[in-house]
């Protein structure tokens, strides 16, 4: 049986990775500070450490026995980062830095890193593969191309690291975040009949969380690759123009109006090319943005996520509240989940 050491296994692609390790069989340690405030799991075989990554001395007994390590724990987003830039570059630099050294004193060779395609940050109609130059538009790209290099530049044989730079996440999840463009425009167009567009010739590339998850695990699983790697993360329909996104959510949502604003434009713009992850390690599409489009106006229409403006769903309002009252941390109360008002689980497998 495999163990694997997630940090981060609370949040948004964590939780949904937990899920799925443990359904395989395998045993996970999840290490996580709180902040964000994702439910504990009750499942078999997995095991939480209060901690945080810029302070190893407080889980690294957690590596012990571990076979490989998945850093998803970051400050997430361009808004989040941008709040206290000092503090996301701890995170999600330093941080990454000091995960990569317990590994090595631990004797943990594998490590898989949650990157981001935001790392491209324009592209315009070209299609970014991972030898494209990068051009990060925010502190949290440029905290994520450092952190690359970083472990890139690690000999092989004190660890092995295997890059995934994500496309922009969306679905369900145990810690729902409803600061993502799929999951508010849809949040929005459900509640209050409206779905805007800021710009909308900008490309971006988009991925469901439970597609990140099975690439974790596909990373995980594959043993012919013993020097770091780098995959783009997605697939080259899941590519839109951001007016597309739009006109699908009003298509599919009764009565909605679109709004198009062109003279509010997002500085990021990029197409990615993910055809390797599919054809060197087997990824397949299993959601794709209409099916998270469906899936959260089913739930609202159901009674669910009434509260979707909450901070609790918000890495940016999350990251706000941390910076007005630094006594927020594990365990703080911001972003908690009720037990009366459990975040509805994921979907699962593939649709037909």
């Amino acid at each position: 049986m495999k163990k694997y050491l997630v940090t981060g296994g609370r949040g948004y692609i964590g939780s949904v990775l937990t899920q799925r390790l443990c359904r395989s069989g395998s045993e996970v340690v999840v290490v996580d500070n709180g902040l964000v405030g994702g439910p504990e799991l009750d499942l078999p075989r997995v095991t939480y450490v209060d901690g945080d990554v810029r302070d190893v001395g407080s889980w690294d007994k957690a590596l012990d026995g571990v076979d490989a390590v998945v850093h998803l724990a970051a400050i997430v987003g361009d808004p989040a980062c941008a709040v206290d830039p000092d503090t996301a570059w701890e995170v999600n630099y330093l941080g990454t830095v000091r995960v990569a050294e317990a590994c090595r004193r631990a004797g943990v060779r594998s490590l898989v890193f949650a990157s981001t395609c935001s790392n491209y940050g324009l592209t315009g109609d070209e299609e970014a593969d991972v030898w494209s130059p990068v051009a990060p538009q925010s502190a949290y790209a440029e905290s994520k191309v450092r952190s690359e290099h970083y472990l890139l530049s690690l000999p092989r044989d004190v660890l092995s690291s295997r890059l995934l730079r994500f496309a922009t996440i969306h679905g369900l999840s145990p810690r729902m975040r409803f600061d993502l463009a799929v999951n508010v425009m849809t949040a929005d167009a459900v509640a209050r009949a409206r779905v805007t567009v800021h710009g909308g010739t900008q490309w971006r590339p988009f991925l469901h969380v439970e597609d990140a998850a099975a690439a974790v695990q596909l990373v995980l699983r594959d043993g012919r690759h013993t020097a770091p790697s780098v995959y783009n993360c997605g697939f080259g329909e899941e590519n839109y123009r951001m007016d597309a996104i739009g006109e699908l959510i009003a298509g599919e949502i009764a009565g909605v109006r679109l709004e198009i604003r062109k003279e509010q434009t997002d500085p990021r713009d990029y197409r990615v090319n993910f055809d390797p992850i599919g054809r060197e390690l087997g990824l397949t599409l299993g959601h794709r943005v209409v099916d998270t489009v469906r899936d959260i106006r089913d739930a609202m229409l159901d009674g669910g996520f009434a509260d979707f403006d909450s901070p609790r769903y918000s890495n940016y309002l999350t990251a706000l509240a941390k910076r007005d009252d630094p006594g927020l941390g594990a365990g703080g109360s911001v972003p908690t989940f009720p037990p009366d008002e459990r975040v509805p689980s994921s979907t699962g497998g593939p649709r037909p």
